[in-house]
C-alpha cells in the first residue's frame, strides 16, 4: 500500500505543477508586450511560492510513508533494512535495560519495538514543526529515512534558487530580485527530477522491506 500511495504523491504533484504553469508562467512565455510588469511579478511570485508548498508537501508525506511503512515491517514481520537503523540513529537511541529484578523478563523485540515507535514518533513530529525545501532542511527530512540528495549541480541550484525566490516572495511584498517566467519554471523542472529520484529511492526501500 505504501508504494502506491508514493507513486500517487508523485503523480498529484506533478498535476499540481502543469496546473500552476498553465495560470502563473504559460501565458507569459514568449513574453506578452501588454503585459504590465506588476502583473507579470504577481505571477512569478504566485507560481513560486505555490510551487514551493507543492514540493514541501511531497517530500514530508513520501518521509513520512517511509517511516511509517518501515516501523511497520518491523513490528510485523521483523524486516529492517537501512531506514531502521538511519531513523534510529537520528534519533539518538539507546537501549534502557529494565534493572528490576522483580519484573518480568523483557524480550529484546521488545525493547527494539519500543524504541522504533519512538523514534518514528518523533520524527514525525519534526516534521510537522518545520517547513522548507532547502538543502540543508531536505538534509534533515531525508537522511533519517536512508535517503540521499541527488548530486546533480543543475538541479541543486534550481532547488537554491526557488527556495530563495520563495523566502524573497513570501516573507517581503517588495521582493530585492524578479525571477524570469522562464527561470521559474526551470527551476521547478529540474525540482521534479529531484522529486522522481525521491520516489525511486523510497521504491526500492519499501520494496526491499516487501
Amino acid at each position: 500500500m505504501s508504494l502506491p500511495a508514493i507513486e500517487k504523491l508523485l503523480i498529484e504533484l506533478k498535476e499540481q505543477i502543469d496546473s500552476l504553469d498553465t495560470r502563473f508562467v504559460a501565458p507569459h512565455i514568449p513574453a506578452d508586450p501588454a503585459t504590465s510588469q506588476k502583473d507579470l511579478e504577481h505571477d512569478v511570485r504566485a507560481f513560486c511560492v505555490l510551487c514551493h508548498a507543492a514540493f514541501e508537501e511531497f517530500f514530508e508525506s513520501t518521509a513520512l510513508i517511509l517511516a511509517k511503512f518501515a516501523a511497520e515491517q518491523w513490528k510485523t514481520a521483523r524486516k529492517a533494512n537501512d531506514v531502521i537503523i538511519a531513523l534510529l540513529s537520528w534519533h539518538g537511541s539507546k537501549l534502557k535495560i529494565d534493572e528490576d529484578e522483580k519484573n518480568p523478563e523483557k524480550k529484546p523485540f521488545d525493547y527494539l519495538r519500543e524504541l522504533v515507535n519512538e523514534a518514528k514518533t518523533a520524527f514525525s513530529r519534526e516534521i510537522h514543526n518545520n517547513h522548507g525545501t532547502s538543502i540543508i532542511y531536505l538534509r534533515n527530512l531525508l537522511i533519517p529515512v536512508a535517503i540521499e540528495i541527488k548530486q546533480d549541480p543543475n538541479i541543486l541550484n534550481s532547488l537554491k534558487q526557488l527556495a530563495l525566490s520563495r523566502g524573497d516572495y513570501a516573507h517581503k511584498w517588495r521582493a530585492k530580485t524578479f525571477v524570469a517566467p522562464e527561470d521559474a519554471r526551470g527551476y521547478v523542472r529540474d525540482v521534479i527530477l529531484l522529486c522522481e529520484h525521491v520516489k525511486e529511492k523510497a521504491k526500492n526501500h519499501i520494496t526491499q522491506l516487501t
